[in-house]
């Protein structure tokens, strides 16, 4: 059998077998926590995902911990993005061997590229955590402001501050409404309200949440009317978001440069000189 073939079967297996062992979801904090407590320390991860955990440090598992909860992604555990990275790598060296070998191409070029592909393909998972990071920022963002009106309104009408949590919930669709349920849960289990809000705005890391929290908190602090205070982080919120508006409008102009200089112009001087040069080459010399 041709080497490179045999190469080519090898990388497709082993890159689908990690990809495999990546997207076995694993179980939440509560449910590892009551195994481990019935179990006595059984591990119920597998041998590669327990020696990817060994090649990672401690601080860099724990960075890209932070960095899963905060995208949301609490069923995938920094070993299987370990194990994403070399599948990754993998299927990038894997595509960029077999093309290059059927158009035959020599073999220093095809080692460049294969690394080139494999570099991409390694930062292929990465690039996806970092873009759910910020589209679940964004989604907090959007839904933020309704959710605090809703808030206010229930507890000027005389709702507790739980149960205007708990009725607010359907106007924070999305990442927000999930977090916000799972802090009535820890409230229903015995943890303090102040605790459990402190620990979503960990979980999601968002500016505008973090300072909500902290006003909720003072303001139950100081015994302020927590109602007055939930409209005026609406309304900050709000002039905070037509802020990152105008700001993404005015950048526009700058950005549409580069189209309009591969795209417009070049069609614009067509359109322009194309009749005069046809013209020109028509006649006779």
């Amino acid at each position: 059998m041709n080497p490179f073939i045999l190469g080519i079967v090898v990388l497709s297996v082993a890159a689908t077998f990690l990809f495999a062992v990546s997207l076995i979801p694993q179980k939440s904090p509560l449910a590892k926590t009551l195994e481990e407590l019935e179990s006595r320390g059984l591990q119920r991860d597998s041998k590669n995902v327990r020696s990817f955990e060994r090649i990672f440090s401690k601080d860099k598992r724990g960075q890209l911990a932070r960095k899963l909860i905060e995208a949301g992604w609490y069923t995938v555990t920094p070993a299987q993005m370990g194990v994403r990275v070399v599948g990754g790598l993998l299927f990038g060296v894997l595509g960029a061997v077999a093309l290059l070998t059927f158009i035959h191409v020599n073999f220093t070029l095809t080692a460049i590229l294969g690394v080139v592909a494999g570099g991409i393909g390694a930062y292929m998972p990465i690039a996806s955590l970092e873009r759910a990071i910020a589209a679940r920022k964004v989604q907090v963002q959007k839904s933020l402001p309704d959710f605090l009106d809703m808030v206010a309104t229930t507890v000027q009408a005389g709702l507790s501050v739980n149960q205007s949590l708990a009725y607010a919930i359907d106007a924070a669709p999305g990442a927000l409404g999930d977090e916000i349920k799972s802090a009535l849960s820890e409230i229903r289990l015995g943890r303090a309200r102040s605790e459990a809000l402190r620990a979503t705005a960990e979980r999601l890391q968002q500016q505008q949440f973090s300072t909500t929290v902290t006003a909720i908190t003072q303001a139950e602090r100081l015994g302020t009317n927590i109602s007055k205070v939930l409209n005026e982080l609406s309304e900050d919120v709000r002039n905070h978001r037509i802020m990152l508006v105008e700001e993404h409008a005015a950048k526009l102009p700058v950005k549409m440069v580069f189209p309009m200089a591969l795209f417009m112009l070049p069609s614009l001087f067509v359109v322009i000189f194309g009749a005069l040069v046809a013209h020109y080459i028509s006649q006779p010399h």
